[in-house]
């Protein structure tokens, strides 16, 4: 039953605070589990908005929990997001899809994913208006996510609404919710990354050109750079590029560095990369071999280093900066070119 949660105060992305008294409606509650990381609680998340209308009218108070704990999630499994489980990223999605319903964090201390024993995401629960637990399980088939209408769900509202009050539970399909003990194997993936070898070769322009032209449907990404540009700038750009790789990298992303620089910079230029932890294809060229590639250059902007471009499978150009790059963009650079795939 709903009294079983134990007490909580947690925070919605609208600012307000949330506790147990706010869970139940004139005819029941739902409570649905989503996480933004989640490629499943991706599917169904504009389907529970439109569904969300019709359970306010019909009297059911829904409160969407986000219950990961997101230092505990690997890189690779960021990779069909755009948006990891903080709250800032919670705030953001919620905006960007427009949601009509309380958004909660419960990845610290998980009083109401403990409390209901949830393991994946997405999940739903459905209590009458005495608040007794009618359903448990999925939404609906995440093969067919569009019609969360005829889902066992909303079925379950519907059997609720003419107060048939037995319990039913399915199955679930999804992603695995992160605990604060996952974190071991978060911090043993690290150290492994740590440790890959960086390594950094010569490329002529017969050997960037073939990169540049090869046939493949997955996203290429170059960073042209030199080591004398911005130090500030070119941190943050590689520190970010490595994060982007790690997270797609199994997905068949394939990054290119190519530092512009003569034999005995090589050592400097090396030890940049190393201290980005950037276990990409790593080049260094002469200025002369780098023709082809200027034309990856973006026209707005100033026309010397760094500068970046997404290749997509057909080498047509996607995201590319000249300076800084922002790295959500490049993130959403990576989806668009992968999910077509």
């Amino acid at each position: 039953s709903i009294d079983k949660i134990k007490p909580f105060n947690l925070k919605g992305v609208n600012g307000e605070m949330y506790k147990n008294k706010d869970l139940m409606g004139k005819t029941g509650a739902a409570i649905i589990f989503l996480s933004n990381h989640c490629k499943v609680s991706q599917q169904f998340q504009k389907n529970v908005i439109s569904r969300n209308s019709i359970w306010i009218k019909q009297g059911i108070k829904l409160m969407v929990i986000s219950p990961n704990y997101e230092k505990a999630i690997l890189p690779d499994e960021l990779a069909y997001t755009d948006s990891g489980d903080s709250f800032e990223e919670m705030k953001e999605r919620a905006q960007t899809e427009n949601y009509n319903f309380p958004y909660v964090y419960d990845g610290k201390d998980q009083i109401i994913t403990k409390s209901l024993k949830v393991k994946i995401t997405p999940s739903a629960y459905l209590f009458n208006k005495n608040g007794k637990l009618t359903y448990s399980g999925r939404l609906g088939n995440h093969e067919k996510p569009d019609e969360l209408k005829n889902g066992e769900f909303s079925q379950a509202v519907e059997k609720l609404l003419k107060e048939n009050y037995s319990y039913t539970r399915t199955k679930v399909y999804g992603t695995s919710i992160k605990f604060q003990e996952d974190l071991n194997l978060v911090e043993r993936v690290r150290k492994r990354y740590a440790q890959e070898t960086i390594y950094l070769n010569y490329a002529d322009k017969r050997k960037l050109n073939f990169f540049l032209k090869q046939e493949t449907k997955y996203p290429r990404f170059f960073y042209i750079w030199t080591i004398y540009d911005n130090q500030t700038q070119t941190r943050e750009n590689l520190i970010g590029i490595s994060t982007s790789y790690k997270i797609f990298r199994k997905r068949g992303l394939k990054v290119y560095t190519i530092c512009i620089c003569e034999e005995n910079e090589k050592t400097n230029a090396l030890e940049i990369l190393k201290r980005a932890q950037l276990s990409t294809l790593n080049f260094y060229t002469s200025a002369k071999e780098i023709s082809d590639l200027t034309k990856l250059r973006d026209s707005v902007g100033f026309k010397t280093t760094p500068f970046c471009r997404v290749l997509n499978g057909d080498g047509k150009f996607d995201y590319g900066t000249n300076g800084i790059i922002d790295q959500k963009s490049l993130k959403r650079s990576f989806l668009r070119v992968l999910n077509k795939n």
